[in-house]
């Protein structure tokens, strides 16, 4: 499984859900919100003798912090299970991410809590998100 790819695909698929400004397939230095990035992974390798790998990225999304109120709205669209505004949604309309994975799924949201990027706090929450796929020397 290409990580580079899967991580590509899911911040592509984020920048269809409704509302998000900018999707970003790694932790990003400046945020434009909100804002949807591919975080940290986690990896299960060699799951099969096959070379099954079960993963798990954190999606973020951040909103302003601006109005105590409007940014935690905001963030509770992105929570819904189904919608335009919905990440988990977006993600699972396509589980293979056209080929990158054999499947995905959101299992659950974790959040709203305050997050920090550089000197500026921002609200947010994040989407576990299990990428299951085979590990080859071809990616």
């Amino acid at each position: 499984m290409d990580f580079v790819l899967v991580s590509q695909r899911l911040a592509l698929a984020g920048a269809e859900v409704a509302g998000i400004v900018r999707a970003d397939p790694m932790v990003p230095d400046s945020i434009s919100e909100p804002h949807l990035y591919v975080g940290e992974w986690t990896i299960n390798y060699d799951q099969t003798y096959g070379g099954l790998v079960d993963a798990e990225v954190i999606v973020r999304v951040l909103t302003s912090r601006a109005d105590d109120m409007a940014g935690q709205e905001r963030l509770k669209d992105f929570m819904r299970r189904t919608g335009p505004t919905s990440v988990k949604a977006r993600f699972e309309a396509d589980p293979t991410l056209g080929g990158a994975c054999q499947d995905l799924h959101v299992r659950q949201f974790r959040g709203h809590r305050q997050y920090q990027v550089g000197e500026k706090r921002y609200y947010g929450g994040e989407w576990p998100v299990r990428v299951i796929g085979i590990d080859s020397e071809e990616g």
